[in-house]
């Protein structure tokens, strides 16, 4: 099979869509895979049990495609217009998950770039296409393909453009050319620190090592069961994600201020939920099928409606929405979910806690109720919020 031409490579990928991409070689990222096996040791995953897979799996592409060649990395810039104010009553949505799923945008892309590159070689074109859905570490590549470099928080960051994009990969058995002016991703953090002093969590250990049971995006998206009293503090306003670390970072300044929009028409805002959730929408879900049936094909359907229903219950509270009190409530003595019961019924609590008799009364009365069920579950956090608010129940 005769080499490609990055140049020509470049012109089939603006069919597709795609206009930031760099390639890099199959050799295996040994440095990388032996960073992670580090952080795996340390405890930094959390309960994401699918980093705790052997770094070998990750860190080796020809484990995913024997015959690869070279491995195309493209970034696809998501929204980076300004976030609007939030009203009482909303909870923040990450940047990332304001449009659809990327991973079947991504992968749809991709797919029609290799058919492409397939149908200008006249060859049998061996390939697979990726985009954060596989092992195989994404970021330590685009580094190594010279699109991006590493930031302290973690990010990968293409310097003048940030760091608010997806990569996406396609694994194939296609030589290509190295392009007439590499791109090489000279940029660097310097003294700049911004992204470890401003996280709400202190979730960053060191430079470029993140602790995840810390990390609100994890505890929004990926942690399943209860939060502690501290992770519901940390929450803030954030329902789903957190872009604190990417905002404040100074690659970030530029695409922000001028508000550049997203590369592709279905990562933009308008394809899917926005920037925030109305928590009363949320908290009236009563069924998985109606939770479905509006998050369907948006990156919101990772937590599940139990997730969501917490992750709404928690920053009710957080915020002090007291027009969500009744429904609160509601949630707190009828949902499926004894997550979503327990959570409900903290958030109710401590609105109660600040705004007096009558609704003190509200919750102490269904405090009696919830305690004659006798379900463990309940007693734990009938018990964690007397503790918290003695004078309450």
């Amino acid at each position: 099979m005769r080499p490609l031409p990055f140049e020509t490579l470049q012109l089939l990928a603006a069919q597709a869509g795609l206009s930031v991409l760099s390639v890099a070689g199959p050799e295996a990222l040994a440095v990388d895979g032996g960073r992670l096996r580090a952080w795996q040791e340390a405890g930094y995953a959390a309960d994401m049990g699918y980093m705790e897979r052997p770094p070998e799996l990750l860190s080796d592409p020809s484990r995913l495609l024997e015959s690869v060649k070279s491995i195309l990395v493209i970034a696809a810039f998501y929204d980076r217009v300004a976030r609007p104010p939030l009203p009482l009553g909303h909870g923040r949505v990450a940047r990332y998950a304001w449009g659809k799923d990327y991973h079947k945008v991504l992968r749809e892309r991709l797919t029609r770039l290799a058919e492409l590159v397939r149908g200008h070689l006249g060859e049998s074109v061996e390939y697979r296409v990726f985009s954060d859905s596989v092992p195989l570490l994404e970021r330590a590549l685009s580094a190594k393909s010279g699109l991006t470099f590493i930031g302290k928080n973690t990010m990968a960051i293409i310097p003048g453009q940030g760091s608010f994009f997806f990569i996406g990969e396609v694994l194939w058995n296609v030589e290509v050319e190295p392009p007439l002016e590499s791109p090489g991703a000279k940029g660097r953090c310097g003294a700049c620190s911004n992204c470890l002093d401003k996280c709400p969590t202190n979730a960053f250990v060191s430079e470029r090592t993140l602790d995840a049971g810390r990390c609100i995006s994890y505890l929004t998206i990926e942690k399943r069961g209860v939060l502690s009293y501290n992770e519901r503090s940390w929450l803030g306003e954030w329902i789903f994600g957190c872009d604190v670390c990417q905002e404040v970072c100074p690659f970030n300044i530029v695409p922000l201020k001028t508000g550049k929009t997203a590369a592709l028409p279905e990562l933009s805002s308008e394809a899917g939920v926005g920037s925030m959730l109305s928590l009363e929408r949320v908290l009236s879900m009563r069924t998985d099928e109606e939770f479905r049936k509006v998050f369907q094909g948006t990156a919101i359907v990772r937590t599940k409606r139990e997730g969501l229903l917490r992750n709404a219950a928690v920053v009710s509270a957080n915020t002090h929405s007291v027009n969500l009190f009744e429904l609160l409530l509601e949630r707190a003595e009828k949902d499926p979910s004894i997550v979503v019961r327990r959570h409900a019924l903290w958030a109710a609590a401590t609105i109660a806690s600040k705004e007096g008799a009558v609704k003190e009364w509200q919750v102490r009365s269904l405090v009696g109720r919830l305690s004659q069920e006798g379900d463990s579950s309940l007693g734990e956090e009938i018990e964690g919020i007397s503790s918290q608010l003695p004078n309450l129940v």
